[in-house]
Formats: structure tokens, C-alpha cells, sequence
């Protein structure tokens, strides 16, 4: 009875430890990678669809290191990601109109 006491003691202490991390951490981070991911996959969608560049040019643009985004083109969509795929962004290119972002 005193080990299951415990227990929960325990397990409630690393609940609280988790919704602060959420709370204060991994909520803002998750944010940013939301907009990086957006940021991401329309600005390579109009670099390679408008401005008609190879995905290597489009990459360097970037100022800041973007090696943790994934981005892949398959045509007319160009998708970035993070976390293997957990946080996701796609940017449509419709021909005459250039690339909106949709969702994924």
C-alpha cells in the first residue's frame, strides 16, 4: 500500500514537472517551429516555382542555419518540416498566382 502511495506521489510530481516544461518551454518552441516550417516551405516554393531556381540556391537564402527543416518539392508543393515530420507546413504554387500556403 505504502509503494503505491508512492507511486502516485511520484507520478504526480513529474505530471506537474511536464505541464511546466510545457507551459514555459516546449509550447513556445513548438510555436516557433510552426512558423519556421511556414516561413520554410513558401519561401522555397516561390524561390524555386517563381523564381525558377535550383533547391540548393533557394536553401543558402537563408541567413540563419535551417539544417533541423526538411524541405522537399514534388512539383507543385513544396513541404518543410521538423522533427521527422511532426511539426509540417506545405506552400502550393499555382501558375500566374505563386505560392500559398495550405495546410497539411
Amino acid at each position: 500500500m505504502k509503494l503505491v502511495k508512492v507511486l502516485l506521489i511520484t507520478l504526480a510530481v513529474l505530471l506537474v514537472i511536464a505541464g511546466l516544461g510545457w507551459q514555459f518551454w516546449l509550447k513556445e518552441q513548438v510555436a516557433f517551429a510552426k512558423v519556421a516550417t511556414a516561413y520554410g516551405a513558401k519561401q522555397v516554393c516561390s524561390c524555386l516555382h517563381v523564381g525558377e531556381r535550383p533547391m540548393e540556391s533557394c536553401i543558402d537564402d537563408f541567413t540563419v542555419d535551417i539544417s533541423a527543416v526538411t524541405v522537399t518539392d514534388d512539383g507543385a508543393v513544396t513541404r518543410a518540416s521538423v522533427l521527422g515530420g511532426l511539426v509540417k507546413s506545405e506552400a502550393s504554387y499555382s501558375p500566374g498566382l505563386g505560392c500559398t500556403l495550405v495546410k497539411p
